[in-house]
């Protein structure tokens, strides 16, 4: 018989109740160990040059380019050389660590088998699970990736959504465990390569006004685009034509490895039962004050009973999980909260969870 749920822990942002206080000394000095962007700039002229951008950021994380290694890696294998910055990025990986355990709201749930649903959509429950075959062979290639998957999800989103138009010019692939052997470097990037533990959304209502104001200033970023302005000023579009559209992001996730995803699977919350007044907004990626934006807003989100979430388990690579990660026709946007979990039971000797998401624009036409 199917289980109809596993219990386990959701990881929301800082409890409500208490107040926080400014934090001491010793948490100053956490944050400070636990600054890898600080050691990266501090090494950047040590690396091939173009690898790490003058803010001390690796390039090319969210916006793969064609032809291009895995940059992570790169940085790693010369950092990893060098004796001093190894120690300093060791100290940041422990310093990361003792952080993560400082004010994170963990809750036990139960997580039910979205396996039983009968009629999960993105109109109802936000999410939808779609047998899919892709024609990509080689999941580690980016090449294909990019020449292949982008314009399968485009077609399958367009397909949902009845857009006119679909674009598509990134994509991330997470594992459980770092790729590289773990390296520290990979370690610390885990919130951008690794599971993100945290309940979270990846854009609020925000989203639709920054990629309008992005193409009205000709791709000057007002908010992190994914890569996805340039395909579409190269289609023409225009700030007019996006404000007359009904603007929507498609999150798509796939398990790419060769056994069903079983290690720190995918849950999601249905967003009929995610209350606005749960959700937290942060910004991430903030430029200084007077200049375009190029970070992003996203929803954290505190615990709330009202939260019912799902999962699907044992995904194959046949599978496609979508949800709606922004809709400009909901505001307030109630999105369906994620974040990858633990399920006990999983075998310890479970294979290493290997993902990759995508993440689809379609511009469709209001009735």
């Amino acid at each position: 018989m199917t289980n109809t749920h596993t219990t386990a822990a959701i990881y929301y942002n800082f409890l409500e109740g208490a107040k926080r206080t400014e934090p001491g000394e010793d948490v100053r000095e956490l944050e400070r160990a636990a600054d890898y962007i600080a050691i990266l700039r501090k090494w950047r002229n040590h690396c091939p040059a173009g690898l790490i951008d003058e803010t001390g950021k690796v390039r090319h994380i969210f916006t793969r380019v064609k032809g291009v290694e895995d940059p992570v890696r790169k940085v790693s294998q010369v950092l990893e050389a060098i004796p001093e910055a190894r120690a300093e990025l060791d100290r940041a990986v422990a310093a990361q660590e003792a952080l993560s355990k400082i004010g994170r709201d963990r809750v036990e749930l139960p997580i039910n088998n979205a396996r039983l649903l009968d009629d999960a959509s993105l109109d109802t429950n936000g999410f939808k699970l779609l047998s899919h075959i892709s024609r990509v062979t080689d999941w580690d290639d980016n090449q294909q990736i990019t020449d292949v998957y982008y314009d399968e999800m485009c077609e399958v989103a367009t397909q949902l959504t009845g857009a006119k138009y679909a674009f598509s010019n990134n994509h991330l692939r997470r594992q459980s465990e770092p790729g590289d052997g773990g390296s520290a470097l990979a370690k610390l990037m885990a919130q951008s390569q690794g599971p993100v533990r945290g309940a979270h959304n990846d854009f609020t209502e925000s989203y639709g006004e920054g990629i309008i104001n992005t193409i009205a200033a000709d791709g000057l970023p007002h908010t992190q685009t994914f890569g996805l302005t340039e395909p579409m000023l190269e289609a023409g579009l225009t700030a007019d034509e996006l404000r007359e559209s009904r603007l929507m992001v498609i999150n798509t996730w796939r398990s790419v490895a060769d056994e069903p995803a079983l290690k720190s699977p995918l849950a999601i919350a249905d967003c009929r039962t995610v209350p606005t007044t749960s959700l937290r907004r942060m910004l991430i990626g903030k430029v200084p004050s007077g200049s375009p934006r190029g970070g992003i807003e996203v929803f954290t989100a505190v615990h709330d009973p009202a939260h019912t979430w799902y999962y699907y388990p044992g995904m194959t690579r046949d599978e496609v999980l979508l949800w709606k990660g922004y809709d400009s026709a909901e505001m307030p946007l109630r999105p369906p909260l994620h974040c990858a979990f633990e399920d006990p039971a999983t075998p310890i000797d479970a294979p290493e969870r290997k993902s990759v998401e995508v993440r689809v624009l379609c511009v469709i036409p209001k009735d």
